[in-house]
C-alpha cells in the first residue's frame, strides 16, 4: 500500500477544506428553509408545508450520503476516528435530522 507523504495528516488540506465546505453551504441553506416554517403564517405557511417534508427528507438523505461517503474516503485514506472530516460529517448528519423532525413538526402546528 502507498504510503501518504504526512501520515499525521492523510488527507491533503485543499481536499479537506473542499470535503468540508460542502456540507456547511447545504446545512446553512437547511437551517433557513427549516427555521422559514416556525415564522410564516398564513397562505404562506399552507405552501410552504405542502412541499416542506418532501424537500426536508431529500435534503436529509443527500446528507447523509454525502457524509458517509465523506467518511469513507477518510477512512480509506487512513484517517483516525475523530479526524475534522469524521466529527464535521457526523455532526451534519445529526443537524440534518433534527431540522427534518422540526420540519414535520412544523407542518403540524
Amino acid at each position: 500500500m502507498r504510503q501518504h507523504p504526512n501520515p499525521a495528516n492523510p488527507v491533503s488540506p485543499v481536499t479537506q477544506f473542499a470535503l468540508l465546505l460542502t456540507p456547511m453551504v447545504i446545512s446553512c441553506f437547511y437551517l433557513v428553509y427549516s427555521l422559514t416554517g416556525w415564522i410564516l403564517e398564513g397562505r404562506d405557511h399552507l405552501n410552504w408545508s405542502l412541499e416542506a417534508p418532501e424537500v426536508g427528507l431529500y435534503v436529509l438523505a443527500g446528507t447523509v450520503v454525502y457524509c458517509v461517503l465523506v467518511m469513507a474516503y477518510a477512512r480509506f485514506k487512513g484517517a483516525a476516528r475523530y479526524h475534522p472530516l469524521n466529527v464535521s460529517s457526523i455532526g451534519h448528519i445529526i443537524l440534518a435530522i433534527l431540522l427534518t423532525v422540526s420540519i414535520f413538526i412544523t407542518v403540524r402546528l
